[in-house]
């Protein structure tokens, strides 16, 4: 009897993670404003809708390097009825927030996204080099099989050292 249990419930867990999403995860907007353009020459990022899909590109560059970055990440969702939800606000070592795995889920998603796409390593060098997020997009396939409709926004703020804001960088999206 628990074997079949087991079995159902294995069977179960496979449909559910390989159904088709009936949704699509959009940026309308991301906007970066740079607060220590001492230490950031450059942070721009566009937004290209393709194929139905949103993708991002971004580039930074530093003039010196930042052996140590902190990041806050928070990432809010309204329903289409206009309730509000606070998915996660955090603050961390940016570093270490991309090299390791978070019990929070919406976390995980980000930071492999962060790692697939991009060329970021810590700590960050100023060698006449561009940091680029190229094509950067959300699979439907990392999230659960229901999401409900709405718009979000993530904000991501950069510190320098622990109290310095080095930018900050806001992603609107439904």
């Amino acid at each position: 009897m628990r074997t079949w249990f087991w079995i159902r419930l294995l069977i179960i867990f496979k449909c559910v993670s390989t159904a088709q999403r009936n949704f699509r995860i959009f940026y309308g907007d991301i906007s970066v404003r740079i607060y220590d353009t001492d230490t950031i020459e450059k942070f721009d990022c566009q937004v290209s809708q393709i194929n139905n899909r949103s993708f991002a590109d971004c580039q930074l560059r530093v003039r010196h390097s930042i052996p140590k970055l902190n990041v806050r990440t928070a990432l809010e969702f309204w329903k289409s009825n206009g309730q509000a939800m606070k998915l996660y606000d955090a603050r961390m070592d940016a570093c270490i927030f991309m090299d390791s795995a978070h019990k929070n889920r919406m976390f995980n998603i980000y930071a492999k996204n962060l790692k697939k796409f991009s060329n970021l390593k810590c700590p960050l060098k100023a060698v006449r080099f561009n940091y680029t997020l190229e094509k950067l997009y959300l699979d439907e396939q990392d999230f659960p099989s229901f999401v409900p409709l709405g718009s979000y926004r993530s904000l991501t703020e950069f510190y320098v050292n622990q109290s310095n804001i080095g930018c900050r960088v806001t992603v609107r999206g439904k």
